[in-house]
């Protein structure tokens, strides 16, 4: 019985999540003939992405929910424009692309089929790695303007980090406090990829040398509960820096050995 109610729940979510592709479709396909797309609209398939990633993780389907993330997160960025955005029809096909990916995953998940990684990997990753990659060329331009008073950049970057960043840390968090040990080392592992991907693309080069710190130290690591929780300080005092405007404080390596990171991070914001 509780089966039943937990597919229940699944499909009707899925129909939901269809119905959110749906407008991130007419968003991105809604481009007037100087390829101009209107930041309402961003903003429209910014929460039709957040929809999808949301309740694809209290259903439980994970892959679905990251890339969904990751397709929010290249929506964020494309808010730092003021008014409209220029979508050239690379930009544009790399979105159309990661939004039919969703579709299919969706599509799989509605059949009952299993999603085969190896599948994701090969076909899949690219088109959002290329993504990530087209849109850093954006972040990129957008900090040469850095100093101008209207400029975007430092407020989206706090945005992600009070609000993407958060959830993710306060998930980690509860995955410690329930001593979930048989998923905790994919589920950081995840996390390392997700928020090193959110690093590139924000340009933060040493959170993203953090967060490939935590990955390599993972894959060796015996006590992962260990590595779990230096991630989740390291994460933290990131976070701390970032959003007080110390970029050049930020750490690039997990401390093995620290035995209260919490009053270095007070150290350094003091």
């Amino acid at each position: 019985m509780l089966r039943d109610k937990e597919l229940e729940i699944q499909l009707q979510f899925l129909e939901e999540a269809t119905d959110s592709l749906n407008t991130l479709e007419a968003v991105l396909l809604e481009v007037k003939f100087n390829r101009q797309i209107a930041l309402s609209k961003i903003h429209s398939g910014l929460r039709a992405a957040h929809s999808i990633k949301g309740g694809a993780g209290m259903v439980g389907f994970r892959t679905l929910s990251t890339l969904a993330h990751r397709l929010e997160d290249s929506f964020k960025v494309l808010t730092t424009q003021k008014n409209s955005l220029e979508l050239d029809t690379d930009l544009q096909s790399l979105l159309l692309a990661g939004v039919d990916w969703l579709r299919q995953i969706v599509k799989l998940h509605s059949e009952g089929y299993a999603i085969d990684e190896q599948w994701l990997a090969t076909f899949c990753y690219p088109v959002f790695e290329e993504l990530q990659e087209r849109l850093s060329c954006l972040v990129s331009e957008e900090a040469i303007m850095i100093l101008a008073p209207d400029n975007g950049l430092q407020d989206i970057i706090s945005l992600l980090f009070q609000t993407e960043v958060e959830d993710c840390l306060q998930r980690l968090e509860s995955l410690i406090l329930d001593d979930a040990q048989s998923i905790l080392r994919d589920e950081v592992a995840m996390m390392a990829t997700e928020l090193g991907g959110l690093g590139e693309m924000l340009q933060l080069q040493a959170f993203t040398q953090l967060c490939k710190s935590i990955a390599e130290h993972l894959k060796v690591a015996q006590e992962v509960e260990e590595i779990a929780q230096l991630a989740l300080q390291s994460w933290r005092w990131s976070q701390a820096l970032i959003l007080t405007n110390q970029m050049d404080s930020l750490p690039t390596d997990i401390l093995l050995n620290t035995q209260n990171l919490y009053q270095v991070t007070l150290q350094h914001l003091t």
